[in-house]
């Protein structure tokens, strides 16, 4: 009778097969948070540019000229709406942001992730959040800016600026106050001397401290 030695039962197989599924498993589950996120990321990016398109708009159009200044509207208009913003997205994209977090290991990577992530969200933020309670402030701000009566205000010109972005400025309640001026004016003033002229300003006092400027004039005072 012969004697067939016993064959060895392969214990590992099981593991290396759970291996290879979970593998698969990770391969498959990447797959899909890479497509998941390619269609998440168009629908944000169109939604960025119209946020920019709308800023823009609203900045050349419809925002009213102001002076002034409250700490209120530091800490009410900007920075709160601006942290608001920053805690919603983060957790709206909290799977995102983890696994960008997850992905790298050394130290300034991480560093750079968070910070990348942070100033990403600081400017989608502005551009939202921000931008809407503008919206809302400035209106608030011209409605109750024509229960009030008009006043007309002159102030000392302090300086002429006449090269990139050119303006005039002068003091308002001992805060330096600018106005942008024209091409044409700003030829003009580039012969003006500041201490010369004086600013007319058409005004309406709108919430806490902000005025709307109406209009707005330089008068010759030698």
């Amino acid at each position: 009778m012969k004697i067939f030695p016993k064959r060895l039962k392969n214990n590992h197989c099981p593991d290396i097969i759970s291996v290879k599924k979970k593998r698969n498993l990770k391969k498959i589950e990447r797959r899909k948070f890479k497509n998941k996120e390619k269609k998440v990321g168009r629908i944000h990016y169109s939604l960025i540019i119209f946020a920019m398109i709308f800023f823009i708009v609203n900045y050349m159009f419809f925002e009213d000229i102001t002076i002034g200044y409250d700490i209120r509207y530091i800490i009410y208009i900007f920075c709160l709406p601006l942290i608001v913003g920053i805690v919603f997205f983060g957790i709206y994209r909290k799977e995102f942001l983890i696994r960008m977090y997850l992905s790298v290991n050394e130290t300034y990577a991480k560093i750079y992730v968070i910070g990348f992530y942070l100033i990403q969200g600081i400017i989608v933020s502005y551009l939202s959040f921000g931008q809407i309670t503008s919206v809302i402030w400035n209106c608030i701000n011209k409605k109750e800016a024509e229960k009030n009566k008009i006043e007309i205000v002159s102030y000392n010109v302090t300086d002429f600026y006449t090269r990139k972005n050119p303006h005039v400025t002068f003091k308002f309640k001992n805060r330096t106050e600018i106005l942008k001026v024209s091409s044409e004016t700003n030829r003009k003033n580039q012969d003006r001397n500041p201490k010369d002229y004086q600013i007319e300003i058409t005004t309406q006092k709108g919430i806490w401290n902000y005025y709307i400027v109406k209009h707005w004039e330089l008068k010759n005072i030698r």
